[in-house]
Parts: structure tokens; sequence; C-alpha cells
């Protein structure tokens, strides 16, 4: 076995020994695992919220593209999870169009990178780890009919509209992984894709 896979192989089994994850299927229990993996985080147990995993599983299946709010989620996901499945990675904050149209709107760069990509991909997988402003705009134009996204990480870190905004997403039906409070980020998101990715495969 790769060295670093025996390594997480043993952090696996030390997860399971000082956490209950009995409330989530097994598929979930990856998810989750692996939030605790990335953050040495063993509360990730208890603040962990996930809805219609499947959903997510099938649309990376179907080659559906992944759109992250910052550059730090896109280096996160390990690309040789991606396969040949076609799915692309996309981040659009830094896209020309994206900042001239922030300064015009008077919305803050992420919230208008969700705009921009609900306008060209509005049924893609969305992974926010780091703005709150981008997950709130997601819900807002998804509950106004302007986009439907198959699958949401949304697990953005911070004090300022972090734990509200997660708090927004886990009323819905919108699948996604969540968490409960503050905690999360830019490798809580790639985590979640990542796992998705294991499960698509098969692994």
């Amino acid at each position: 076995m790769d060295k670093g896979l025996s390594i997480e192989k043993e952090s696996f089994e030390i997860i399971d020994s000082i956490t209950d994850l009995s409330r989530f299927t097994e598929a979930e229990k990856l998810i989750v695992r692996k939030l605790i993996h990335t953050t040495g985080d063993p509360e990730f147990a208890v603040l962990t919220r996930i809805h219609r995993l499947e959903a997510g599983i099938e649309a990376l299946r179907d080659g559906a593209p992944i759109i992250t709010d910052v550059t730090m989620v896109t280096a996160g996901i390990t690309k040789r999870y991606l396969g040949e499945s076609g799915n692309k990675v996309m981040c659009f904050i830094s896209e020309p169009e994206v900042i001239e149209r922030s300064k015009e709107l008077n919305l803050t760069r992420a919230e208008t990178a969700v705009v921009y990509a609900a306008e060209k991909y509005p049924e893609a997988v969305y992974a926010i780890g780091n703005a709150p402003t981008a997950l709130l705009k997601l819900i807002e134009l998804t509950e106004a009919g302007k986009m439907n996204p198959v699958f949401v990480a949304g697990l953005p870190v911070g004090f300022v509209k972090a734990a509200e905004s997660k708090e927004l997403l886990m009323k819905t039906d919108i699948p996604h992984v969540s968490n409960i409070g503050a905690k999360g980020g830019s490798p809580c998101a790639a985590t979640v894709i990542n796992g998705l990715l294991l499960l698509r495969a098969g692994l």
C-alpha cells in the first residue's frame, strides 16, 4: 500500500475510535472522516451536515463542472481524482469581467463570481470554502430560479456571515455538505469534493 494511503487508513481508524459516526451512511462517513483528517478536528463529527450526498456523486459521474469561490479551493482538489470524466474545475473570482462587474454592481468579487458562474453554469457543483457572501448569493439566485446547483460543498470559514450562510443553506433542499458554526475553510470545501470524486469512482 502507498505510504500516504497507509497513513490515511490508520488516521481513519483512529478517527473511528474517538468519534461517533453512527448517524451517517457509509458514503457520508467517508466525507466526515476526510474532514476530520484534513482539519485535525474531531468536532466535525458533530458539526457536519449532509443532505442528498448521492446527488453530488451522480452529478460528478455525469461530468458536471466544479465551480469554486477562490483559487485555494481549486488548488486543493486532487487532479488525479478527476480521472477521465471531463469534470472541469473553474474559479472566476479573478476574471476581468467579474472584477469590473463587481464595481458596477457594488458587490464583492466573490458574489459577482457566483452571478457570473450562474449565467454560464447554472447546474454545476459549487465548492465554497472562503466567502460567505458567495454562498449567500448562490442561495439567493437559487431561490429566484436563476440557477439550480446540483450540489454545494458550502463550508465558508469566519465570524462574519459564515455561520449564518451555512444555516440558510441547511434550510434549503439544495444537495449539500456543510457545517454548523464558524469553522470550515478552503481545505474543507476541497476535501468534500475530493471525497465525492472518490465515491464517484467507487473507491
